[in-house]
């Protein structure tokens, strides 16, 4: 009884608080320090995001534009094929058709949002909204990608070998674009019978429902990357609205 009354239990029990709360004190600075570097990372990807995003809208705008100019130019062949064939102004037929059937495709930045869902670390994205619309973002590009194939294939799968049973190509497709310092190709010269080949387009029902295919098809490509670009601005505005918190 003498020793255990001996045992400073004060002490003891002082010492072990102390012990705990120390204990504690240092896991509380880790999960700060821990908490404090995530949002740092947060920050970040969210900056990155914004910077990827951002030059998506403008190639979103200029894939509009592009779609644009197709689709007007076969709406003028349509507006020409609905005329007198004899007053069709050749050297403009020519023009249409040329740029009715150039083709072009915009493939978005996606470094950025491909590194974020690889890395698992759209987690550290604290916004659920946000979160979300990102990890859907994926699927919008996949439906504008796939209308883009459509829209380009339909060029060389359908219209290209109408064309070429019934004209030259080299009258409506003539010029080469440059080389990349700037200088340009020999051009190649016009066949002969220009005029009365491209007469031949003027009056053709079929080549009439392949304009009008076209047409459907640009201003499908020009819908869905309206639709998307409404997607990226509300991801874009949430991003910022992050980065200002």
């Amino acid at each position: 009884m003498a020793y255990t009354s001996q045992i400073q239990w004060k002490r003891i029990a002082a010492e072990a608080a102390a012990i705990v709360v120390s204990i504690l004190l240092a896991f509380a600075i880790q999960a700060w320090w821990d908490d404090r570097n995530e949002v740092k990372l947060e920050q970040r990807l969210l900056a990155a995001l914004l910077v990827e995003f951002e030059q998506n809208d403008q190639l979103l705008r200029q894939a509009r534009e592009e779609y644009e100019l197709r689709y007007l130019a076969a709406l003028g062949i349509l507006e020409l094929m609905d005329g007198d064939p004899a007053e069709i102004d050749e050297a403009e037929f020519r023009r249409l058709v040329r740029s009715m059937i150039t083709r072009q495709t915009f493939h978005l930045e996606s470094g950025a949002h491909d590194g974020l869902l690889a890395s698992g670390e759209l987690s550290l994205i604290r916004d659920e909204e946000l979160r979300n619309r990102l990890a859907a973002w994926p699927s919008y590009v996949a439906e504008w990608s796939e209308e883009q194939g459509f829209v380009f294939s339909f060029v060389a799968e359908a219209m290209i070998p109408h064309l070429a049973g019934r004209v030259r190509l080299r009258n409506v497709r003539r010029a080469f674009p440059p080389f990349p310092d700037g200088t340009a190709p020999p051009q190649i010269s016009f066949g002969s019978s220009e005029a009365a080949s491209l007469a031949v387009l003027s009056t053709s029902v079929e080549f009439d429902n392949l304009v009008y295919r076209r047409a459907q098809g640009l201003w499908h490509a020009m819908r869905d990357g309206e639709t998307l670009r409404a997607h990226l601005s509300s991801i874009i505005e949430l991003i910022r609205q992050n980065l200002d918190e």
